[in-house]
């Protein structure tokens, strides 16, 4: 038995078939255009390419900054160990050791600054550059560091110098007086029978006058010698320095007015020679001051 609406549901068969091809050709165009089209596959490959990149920069930021970490944390181990340890020759390995790996971190800096002009990610550039400037500021750190250390190992071997001039000093003195005091009992004292005579006292001899002289200018040498090394212990060409080697100088001239021996004389002209070339003054003594 056929529908008496047969025509109309013919009618809306088609109108629903096109609907339904319209709303398929859709998603079916955008999705040909889509994979038809060249830039976003272009994009899609570059974007790969960069991510690539990108990936490759940091690996080699990490193993250069690891590196860098490595040498970092040796050279504080090392200082550690400075600073417990006073054995001159255990000091002066470490010293080496320190010395390098300041040399590595050099040598890494470099390669770092060298890969960094090579880098394509401005992030990446931008840290490297940070990283060699905190380098760079710890480097001259390290130098400052290294010369306060020195300047105070220098300091310390200038100190225990004079106390050894010092103690020399103290001894020269304590000999000058038992001498003095020997020979002005020796010249008190007198002989004779029963007390009635008195004998004349007897003059020191010649070897302990030149004993007794020779003792005093090893005082005064002692003495200017402390002034030099005073003088040592500030800044060059400060007043104090200055004014400190003058009366060094001073003092040993007045030592070579009359010395008690060659040698001495020797040396205390090879102890102003320095002093001299410091002042502007003569190289040599001439007999003025």
């Amino acid at each position: 038995m056929k529908p008496l609406n047969q025509p109309e549901r013919r009618t809306r068969l088609w109108q629903f078939s096109l609907l339904y091809l319209l709303a398929l050709l859709v998603p079916l165009g955008a999705s040909y255009y889509l994979f038809s089209n060249k830039s976003i596959a272009d994009e899609n490959g570059r974007l790969r390419r960069e991510l690539d990149r990108t990936h490759e920069e940091q690996a080699r930021l990490v193993v250069q900054f690891d590196t860098l970490t490595r040498h970092l944390l040796r050279i504080d181990a090392v200082d550690q160990q400075m600073l417990v340890n006073p054995n001159e020759l255990v000091r002066g390995k470490l010293d080496v050791i320190t010395k390098d790996k300041l040399n590595d971190i050099a040598v890494s800096m470099s390669q770092l600054r060298s890969d960094s002009a090579q880098m394509q990610i401005p992030a990446h550039r931008v840290i490297a550059r940070n990283i060699l400037r905190d380098f760079d500021l710890f480097r001259s750190n390290r130098s400052t560091i290294d010369m306060l250390r020195q300047e105070t190992e220098k300091r310390g071997a200038v100190a225990a110098g004079s106390d050894r001039l010092q103690q020399q000093l103290d001894q020269a003195r304590q000999q000058i007086i038992m001498l003095e005091t020997a020979l002005r009992n020796q010249a008190a004292s007198g002989g004779g029978g029963g007390g009635a005579a008195v004998v004349a006292a007897q003059p020191p001899t010649a070897g302990a006058k030149q004993l007794i002289e020779l003792l005093r200018d090893q005082v005064a040498f002692a003495e200017a010698d402390c002034l030099r090394q005073r003088a040592l212990d500030h800044k060059n060409r400060s007043k104090e320095r200055k004014q400190l080697l003058e009366q060094s100088r001073t003092a040993f001239i007045h030592i070579l007015q009359a010395p008690a021996t060659d040698d001495l004389k020797t040396s205390i002209e090879k102890t102003l020679e320095p002093i001299n070339v410091e002042l502007g003054r003569p190289p040599r003594f001439f007999g003025l001051l």
